[in-house]
């Protein structure tokens, strides 16, 4: 019986010295996975965005499921201010994979967490109400334009331009995300949003 309660002992302390290693191990990781990422985002502290699309706003730099989060509108002005590591606010840990949130400040004083890699793909640094009414002033391209009316349209400079020559002249399609112009010898022939024609 003594036998037994001595490894039993024995093994409980290995397994308590495992633990703490293997802790002391994932924490190591987290922190290297985090300082990865912080060097990735460091160019956004400092800057002022808006959303492009709706996110959660978090008390604490936590999973939106773990601490109490808000959602934020579309077009809300923000500040970052800088990168922290995401905490497990049940076990004190890092979190296990290292996990990076900007604490930001929104325009109306509101402050909170956002995940930075929910930041990156709703964020821009474009007013989006004013370069709607930008958009809107200069008009979209129509047909019988010529190409450097296109260009001064809210369309832009094209992604990029096919160009084909033939014995009745240059035909060129300026391809844009949302749409394509197609002109024929430096006239628009036609315009196409969003799969159609007009």
């Amino acid at each position: 019986m003594k036998t037994r309660l001595y490894f039993a002992l024995i093994a409980l302390a290995i397994r308590t010295s495992c633990t703490k290693s293997n802790t002391a191990a994932r924490e190591s990781v987290n922190t290297e996975l985090f300082v990865r990422r912080q060097m990735i985002e460091e160019s956004n502290v400092g800057k002022t965005f808006w959303f492009a699309r709706d996110v959660f706003l978090c008390e604490k730099p936590m999973l939106v499921t773990a601490t109490k989060c808000d959602p934020v509108e579309r077009n809300t002005r923000l500040e970052v201010e800088s990168i922290e590591q995401g905490f497990d606010e049940d076990n004190g840990m890092r979190h296990s994979n290292g996990m990076a949130f900007f604490p930001i400040k929104l325009a109306d004083g509101r402050t909170g967490y956002v995940l930075t890699s929910s930041f990156d793909g709703s964020a821009t640094t474009i007013d989006l109400e004013q370069a709607a009414a930008e958009c809107k002033r200069r008009g979209n391209s129509r047909v019988g334009m010529t190409a450097k009316q296109v260009r001064a349209t809210c369309w832009g400079e094209p992604d990029h331009v096919d160009r084909k020559e033939t014995a009745r002249g240059v035909t060129e399609r300026y391809v844009y995300d949302s749409g394509r112009v197609i002109l024929h010898n430096g006239v628009v022939t036609s315009v196409q949003i969003s799969g159609t024609l007009r």
